[in-house]
């Protein structure tokens, strides 16, 4: 085993790209989820559980803590939307043989490079939580109750 050769080299930089799939599925949804999908990962050492939305379903939403829109989350939630249905769109086309647009093949090849949850199990975030993939060395579809003995 060549350990400076490129195709030798593990990049544990790298998301686990069955997440990395999964999560991009996710962001790809038109629809609001409810409920999300429960989700555990192990980030840093640290067990963190919730329920997995699509990237721009987050971002609508944090818009909305306190009963009031904050600007700059509306803007990247409308933004993020707007990326996914561009996405969405791209997929149909390019499944009916269709011409995909620069703009709806941009948003299609975009990588997915976080990931969101809510109804998090960390008191001290809040219920959202927005890591990157990268970061996640584990993880498994459900959540988990922690118990103190």
């Amino acid at each position: 085993m060549d350990l400076n050769g490129a195709a030798d080299r593990i990049d544990w930089a790298e998301p686990d790209s069955v997440l990395a799939t999964y999560v991009a599925q996710m962001d790809r949804l038109t629809e609001p989820v409810n409920p999300g999908v429960p989700l555990s990962l192990s980030v840093h050492g640290q067990l963190i559980s919730g329920e997995l939305i699509p990237e721009w379903q987050w971002f609508a939403e944090v818009s909305e803590l306190n009963d009031h829109e904050d600007a700059f989350y509306v803007g990247t939630a409308e933004h993020v939307k707007e990326q996914s249905d561009l996405a969405h769109a791209a997929v149909k086309i390019r499944d009916t043989g269709g011409e995909v647009s620069h703009r709806q093949h941009t948003a299609l090849m975009a990588p997915t490079r976080y990931i969101h949850l809510r109804n998090t199990n960390m008191p001290n975030a809040g219920s959202f939580w927005r890591g990157r993939l990268a970061d996640v060395s584990g993880w498994f579809p459900g959540t988990t109750v922690l118990h103190e003995d």
